[in-house]
């Protein structure tokens, strides 16, 4: 069924998604969503982690929970990735799907290579060195944004794979099928540009291993309480929680702590700013004109490819240096009309091209 590279003149075909964040979960529901609109079967499995699971159901997705994101030394990380692959395994094999979809994925991608399976990757991540080299090889296809360098994305792929490249971002998939709901805003306390948006970074992450920061997470969250905001707060590990413990009571109070699932998309639209240790939720928040920054301190290509379209997204090594564009950034009325279409011009949509290339129109 499936014809290498790409599917070609096939109307049913079975697709296997595999999550592993959040932010796969929000691209990959709304796939997942617009796959089985079009009459294809569509299993949807992902690993228990942070708010990956809730925010599948957000989109009306019941995921297959297999494994977990493991904390711990490599050896614990390589023995949590075979306990996966195994769980899968079982799993899959009842389903047999034609097609993987993926972001890179060790357990996913030697399973399917293993038994047959095209895998259709996806990445914007080619710093993420770890899961890059253990799955894009296995990839019959790869799909990447043209932001970044084509050498990037190619160092780790089989000669005989293809690369397909796309205008766009991953985030303005779900950008553009989404609206900002203030009802949601205020169903939380918050009133519209008086509050920041704080992602602590993935310090647990293959790609942080031995990355020094200065960036002070405590301070940021002691001056910014201390002034007229409130801080949404989006923990990545149970450790960040102790943060707002730390904090006198009278800030503790001004702080929102959101667990199980968010709708990004108008918490980013009607935030003062948003400050991540990485780049999704930063980039999301600048493609919806609020000010977004990222203390990741490595060089994100699609990043610079946001930037270099003049949208306000910024990168910070110091405390100091968010603060003040904290403090710069101005309540501002936006049209949500305007916003999105801004972004259909400026950007290729990837849901689209996914769809494309599993039906062998690209």
């Amino acid at each position: 069924m499936f014809q290498s590279p790409i599917f070609v003149g096939v109307v049913d075909f079975r697709v296997w998604i595999d999550v592993l964040t959040s932010k796969q979960a929000t691209l990959f529901g709304l796939l997942s969503r617009e796959l089985r609109e079009g009459g294809h079967e569509v299993l949807v499995t992902c690993r228990d982690y942070e708010y990956t699971v809730g925010a599948l159901r957000r989109f009306g997705v019941e995921p297959v929970v297999i494994g977990r994101y493991v904390i711990g030394s490599p050896y614990d990380k390589v023995l949590g990735d075979a306990d996966r692959m195994f769980g899968l395994a079982v799993y899959v094999e009842g389903f047999r799907p034609d097609v993987l979809v993926a972001y890179p994925n060790p357990p996913a991608a030697r399973l399917a290579f293993g038994v047959g399976i095209k895998y259709v990757a996806i990445t914007d991540s080619p710093h993420a060195q770890v899961p890059s080299r253990l799955s894009l090889p296995l990839a019959d296809i790869v799909i990447a944004s043209d932001c970044i360098p084509e050498e990037d994305i190619r160092k780790y792929m089989f000669e005989g794979s293809r690369l397909v490249r796309y205008g766009g971002v991953d985030e303005v998939s779900w950008l553009l099928r989404s609206e900002p709901d203030l009802s949601y805003v205020e169903g939380l306390g918050l009133e519209p540009y008086k509050y920041l948006i704080l992602r602590p970074h993935e310090h647990h992450a293959t790609y942080y291993k031995g990355v020094e920061l200065s960036f002070d997470l405590r301070k940021l969250m002691y001056q910014v309480l201390s002034n007229d905001l409130k801080i949404v707060f989006l923990p990545r590990y149970p450790e960040h929680k102790e943060l707002i413990d730390e904090l006198p009571q009278t800030l503790r109070n001004k702080v929102i702590v959101v667990e199980g699932s968010y709708d990004g998309v108008s918490l980013a639209f009607y935030a003062r700013a948003v400050v991540s240790g990485g780049s999704t939720l930063a980039r999301e928040a600048a493609l919806l004109n609020t000010v977004g920054i990222t203390y990741y301190p490595g060089l994100i290509h699609v990043n610079e490819c946001v930037r270099a379209r003049g949208y306000p997204l910024f990168k910070v090594s110091t405390t100091e240096e968010a603060l003040t564009l904290i403090s710069e950034a101005k309540p501002k009325g936006k049209d949500v009309g305007d916003v999105l279409g801004r972004i259909k011009r400026d950007f290729e949509d990837l849901i689209g091209v996914v769809v494309k290339v599993l039906k062998g129109g690209v």
